[in-house]
């Protein structure tokens, strides 16, 4: 019985989709540590997590073409969050986001960022320094936009095309530019 429900279930899908669920069942299967709902990872997307990292998905969260995702502390996504084409999440210490989010195109997501101190040893042998990025629910990131680490965003906000986010943005407000800045409120 459960046999042929799968198999109806199947007929019903499209290859995309097929496709995208392979490659769910290949993560799962290549990283043990991802716990969670289940997930659409679209082609050539590349994820690349640690043996230590922690990664939490909820149901529905859809990963589009070309997505890059590098995992060493803590990623936490909420149900029905949407990665479009090209984005970027890096996350050494913890990246943390609500549900019912969505980013467009090219968006970057990085926790960490190169020391500076030290001017006599190359940039690459400094390591990094890291902090949190906490992102609310039902949160809407333009296309291209960049967050970086030590910001949060609160429920409701949009972060308008090619914002570079460096302070954290209040709930229920539009922010845009570089650096990113209270447009207004909704």
């Amino acid at each position: 019985m459960v046999a042929e429900r799968a198999v109806v279930a199947l007929r019903r899908m499209s290859v995309r989709n097929i496709l995208g669920l392979w490659r769910f069942l290949v993560l799962r299967i290549r990283f043990r540590n991802i716990r969670g709902g289940l997930f659409f990872v679209d082609r050539g997307s590349v994820f690349a997590i640690s043996r230590t990292a922690d990664v939490r998905f909820g149901r529905g969260v859809r990963f589009m073409r070309d997505f890059d995702g590098h995992v060493r502390g803590q990623l936490i996504i909420g149900d029905d969050v949407f990665f479009n084409r090209g984005c970027t999440v890096v996350a050494h210490n913890r990246v943390s986001i609500g549900r019912n989010c969505l980013f467009g195109e090219l968006v970057s997501l990085h926790d960490e960022n190169h020391v500076v101190r030290g001017a006599d040893d190359p940039i690459a042998a400094r390591g990094f320094d890291t902090a949190p990025i906490e992102i609310g629910n039902n949160v809407w990131v333009g296309s291209k936009a960049t967050i970086l680490p030590g910001v949060c965003i609160g429920d409701n906000a949009v972060v308008g095309a090619n914002a570079v986010v460096t302070r954290d943005v209040p709930a229920n407000s539009i922010v845009g530019g570089v650096p990113a800045r209270k447009i207004r409120d909704m």
